[in-house]
């Protein structure tokens, strides 16, 4: 889908729309300097942006615990096009999606793809102004040119929720007939759920909310487990001849489903951490050792996957069953708070164009 402005019809303003997150889930959109754009950046129109999970906490947050995050553009799913390019960069005009991590360019970690180790990153909305705004200045490094059939609405869900969710199961050593658990049922979960059908695993889905279980049915999960009704981990145990999942995946950030998470995996078995929590219980000797488990923490996706995750996505139509409401920019209040409310099943979406 190419957008209705392209970067010879767009002049490179001065002033911009943006979103600041003002504290007690107040969201304001407002007028902001254009950033300068240093010599190996480039200055893109955003058309698509999108609310993720990881925002909610500054949403939430008090006004007076913000800190310079109150002055800082939020999002890191940013989709749209270069008007202004950095030189012998990604030519202007040229559809990308923005890689929300950065680094100076000079450690191994740049060197493998992998910028988000480095000691020096950046990460938009956080280092620096973010995607939810008409306009964003981005290394050239950063962007990705994207594909003709890979509408904007479906990179925005690949820059973060699927990127991670396909980079998170390849790690995980999924094969064809385990038994993966997924905890966690929202955008990345579902995510999770579609890459894991999709490669031939028997999917059990948890999550309190009914729409989200309902809708990992119909994705093809083989059982949805309620956890609010019944112990998880007996009812995975059940649905496994008592041995556990050879996989679990923990995509709720909720510090009770981690714990479950080590006790539902089988000996042998693989806990991967995809939800990012401040603290985890764990008793080594009898969830680890003793089972000879593996844990393995797993953030977003390297940069060397991105050509297998575009080709993973063009074979999961389902993906873009994901793909919820689009608000325009002025209604980004109402975006947010149905995120908050955990109301939607699927992505919310941005429309700046």
């Amino acid at each position: 889908m190419q957008p209705a402005e392209t970067a010879t019809t767009v002049e490179a303003p001065t002033r911009m729309r943006g979103i600041q997150l003002a504290g007690d889930r107040a969201v304001r959109l407002a007028e902001l300097d254009v950033p300068p754009r240093g010599p190996s950046e480039a200055l893109v129109r955003i058309t698509m942006s999108a609310v993720c999970g990881s925002d909610l906490p500054h949403y939430r947050a008090p006004a007076g615990d913000l800190g310079r995050r109150a002055h800082i553009v939020p999002g890191h799913e940013p989709v749209g096009f270069v008007v202004e390019a950095a030189p012998g960069g990604v030519p202007a005009g040229t559809r990308v999606l923005v890689y929300h991590h950065s680094g100076e360019g000079r450690c191994e970690h740049c060197a493998a793809g992998e910028p988000m180790f480095c000691a020096g990153r950046e990460t938009l909305g956080n280092h620096r102004h973010g995607a939810d705004a008409e306009w964003l200045v981005a290394p050239d490094v950063s962007l990705v040119p994207l594909p003709d059939d890979i509408d904007d609405a479906l990179a925005a869900l690949i820059a973060c929720n699927f990127g991670t969710a396909f980079a998170g199961l390849r790690k995980s050593g999924a094969r064809v007939g385990d038994r993966v658990v997924v905890t966690g049922l929202g955008a990345v979960g579902l995510c999770v759920v579609i890459a894991a059908v999709a490669a031939g695993c028997r999917v059990i889905a948890v999550d309190p909310i009914p729409e989200r279980r309902d809708f990992a049915r119909e994705l093809g999960a083989a059982i949805a487990v309620d956890p609010t009704a019944a112990d998880p981990v007996a009812a995975i145990r059940a649905a496994t001849e008592g041995e556990g999942a050879e996989i679990v995946i923990e995509c709720s950030a909720n510090a009770g489903a981690q714990r479950q998470a080590t006790e539902a995996v089988r000996p042998h078995g693989t806990v991967l951490l995809i939800g990012s929590n401040s603290s985890m219980e764990i008793d080594p000797g009898v969830d680890l050792i003793r089972k000879e488990v593996r844990v393995l923490g797993t953030w977003i996706f390297k940069r060397h996957e991105i050509p297998a995750i575009f080709r993973a996505a063009r074979g999961m139509p389902d993906l873009r069953r994901l793909l919820g409401e689009s608000y325009p920019a002025s209604d980004a209040q109402r975006a947010f708070a149905a995120v908050d409310r955990g109301e939607v099943v699927g992505k919310v979406l941005i429309d700046w164009r």
